[in-house]
């Protein structure tokens, strides 16, 4: 694992899952310029797109500690 990996957790999960960024944005609802932003440590997600992209990276332990914190239309 390279130090950008290191340091960048959710790129290292996506393309770790074979997912290119335009994937894991369109599958989770975030706009891909704003997730490659959130990737390079430079913007946040809201708790809401942070569950969606948990659920679509297969992060199960992060899913379950965020679900009890995200609407309830998302959880379902």
């Amino acid at each position: 694992m390279t130090d950008l990996a290191r340091s960048l957790p959710l790129r290292a999960a996506r393309e770790a899952r074979g997912m290119t960024l335009r994937a894991a944005a369109r599958s989770s609802r975030i706009d891909p310029g704003h997730l490659s932003k959130v990737e390079r440590g430079e913007k946040q997600l809201s708790i809401d797109s942070l569950y969606r992209l948990s659920v679509v990276l297969e992060m199960k332990e992060l899913t379950v500690l965020i679900r009890p914190y995200i609407s309830t239309k998302e959880a379902a």
